[in-house]
C-alpha cells in the first residue's frame, strides 16, 4: 500500500448512504476519497462492492487533505508518463489513476480545478493535461455522463498528449513561431498518441477514439482526420472545449493568455460550427468569470486567490483567500476575505511575477482555503 498513513480495510454498508460518513475514506493507495461528514450518493456508485480503507482509530488525527491527495496523484501521473512503455501494467496504472482522480474531483472539485496550475513540477505539458482532465470531469458530470464514461474521459484527457509531452515542454522554452516540422508534429500528435494507446493492452476503443479526435471541429476544420458533426464522439467534444479553455487561462506560471472572462469571450466567438455549443454552455455556466484558482486584486490592494466555486446565479465569488499584502509580500497567515464587504471588493484580475509564484507555498494556500 503506497501510503504512510496507518489504514485498515473498511466495508461500506447500505446504512452509510443514509448518514454522513463517520470517518475519512481512502482507496488502497492512501488517496483521500471522501471526508468525514460527506453524504454518499448511490450514483457514486457501485461503491459498496469496492475496496476502501479508513485510518486506524488511534491515528485519525493525522489526516491527508484534498490538496495533498491531488499532489500525490499528479506525482504518480508524472512518473507513469515518464516510464510509459505500452505495457498492460501501464494501462492498469492509468486506469487506477484516472478513477481516483474522478472520485477526488467529485468530492473536491474546487481544489482539483484551482490547485492544478500551481502544482510543483517543471513540466507545463503534464500540468496542462492534468488541468484538462479536471475540467473535463466537471463538464462530463454537468452533462450527465455516467461513471464509466467519466472514467473513459479522464483516461483520454491524461493521455491525449502522450506522444508530445517532451516536445511540448521544449517548445514552451522557445520564442517565436513554431517551425514547419514542429507544426507537423502538432498536427500528428493526436494520431501518434492514439497509436501508442493502440499498442497498449487493456486500452479500449472509446478511449483511443477520444484521444484521436480531441482536436477535431464540428465543421470539419479540425485535425488530424477532418471529422464532422456526429462523427466526433462526445468525449472528444468535451476534451476539445476543456483543452481550449485551459490553453487560454492556465499556463502554470500565473500568466495565462486570457482572463477567465476573456477566455469565455474568445471561445464564444468560435463555438458555433467549431466547438460543441452544449459543452461550451456547460463550461460557461460552470467556470464563469472567477473559477477556483483565479488571482484577483482586492479593493484594499491585497492579492487573493479564489478558492471556492461562485454560487450559482452569481457573477462574483462570495470570498477569496488573501495571500499577498498590498506591498506584494507573502502574508504570514492567509486570510479569507468576504468580497461583498467594503474594503474587500474585487478591483480586477491580477498576475504574479515569477519570484512570487516560486516563493508562495501553494500547498499551504490551498489547505488554508
Amino acid at each position: 500500500m503506497e501510503t504512510s498513513l496507518s489504514l485498515q480495510p473498511c466495508r461500506l454498508s447500505p446504512e452509510l448512504y443514509r448518514e454522513p460518513l463517520p470517518f475519512d475514506l481512502y482507496n488502497i493507495n492512501g488517496t483521500l476519497l471522501w471526508r468525514r461528514g460527506t453524504r454518499l450518493k448511490h450514483a457514486e456508485g457501485g461503491i459498496i462492492s469496492q475496496s476502501f480503507f479508513r485510518q486506524r482509530p488511534d491515528t485519525e488525527h493525522h489526516q491527508v487533505s484534498a490538496p495533498e491527495s491531488l499532489e500525490t496523484l499528479f506525482h504518480r501521473y508524472a512518473q507513469l508518463t515518464e516510464r510509459w512503455s505500452c505495457t498492460v501494467q501501464d494501462a492498469r496504472d492509468l486506469r487506477q489513476l484516472a478513477g481516483e482522480l474522478v472520485v477526488l474531483c467529485e468530492a473536491h472539485s474546487d481544489v482539483c480545478v484551482g490547485f492544478v496550475p500551481y502544482l510543483a513540477g517543471s513540466s507545463h505539458a503534464l500540468r496542462h493535461s492534468f488541468a484538462v482532465t479536471s475540467v473535463a470531469i466537471q463538464l462530463g458530470t454537468a452533462l450527465g455522463l455516467d461513471a464509466g464514461r467519466l472514467k473513459t474521459l479522464a483516461r483520454a484527457a491524461l493521455t491525449m498528449n502522450l506522444s508530445l509531452i517532451s516536445n511540448h515542454d521544449d517548445w514552451k522554452k522557445t520564442r517565436g513561431p513554431l517551425s514547419e516540422q514542429q507544426k507537423i508534429n502538432v498536427h500528428r500528435h493526436p494520431s501518434l498518441s492514439a497509436d501508442l494507446l493502440s499498442q497498449t493492452p487493456g486500452v479500449d476503443l472509446r478511449w483511443i477514439s477520444a484521444v484521436d479526435q480531441h482536436h477535431e471541429n464540428l465543421d470539419g476544420s479540425g485535425y488530424p482526420l477532418g471529422l464532422k458533426g456526429n462523427e466526433i464522439t462526445m468525449e472528444a467534444r468535451l476534451l476539445r472545449v476543456a483543452d481550449s479553455w485551459c490553453a487560454l487561462v492556465m499556463d502554470g506560471s500565473g500568466r495565462g493568455k486570457k482572463t477567465p472572462q476573456g477566455a469565455l469571450n474568445e471561445l464564444s466567438n468560435c463555438t458555433r460550427g467549431v466547438l460543441d455549443h452544449q459543452v461550451f454552455l456547460a463550461l460557461k455556466t460552470l467556470m464563469g468569470h472567477y473559477p477556483p484558482g483565479t488571482l484577483i486584486r482586492l479593493e484594499n490592494r491585497e492579492t487573493a486567490v479564489v478558492v471556492r466555486w461562485v454560487r450559482s446565479g452569481s457573477l462574483l465569488p462570495l470570498s477569496a483567500l488573501s495571500i499577498l499584502t498590498p506591498s506584494g509580500e507573502i502574508m504570514r497567515e492567509f486570510k479569507i476575505r468576504d468580497v461583498r464587504q467594503f474594503g474587500f471588493h474585487i478591483r480586477d484580475y491580477t498576475l504574479l511575477n515569477l519570484a512570487q509564484m516560486s516563493r508562495l507555498p501553494w500547498l499551504r494556500v490551498w489547505t488554508s482555503g
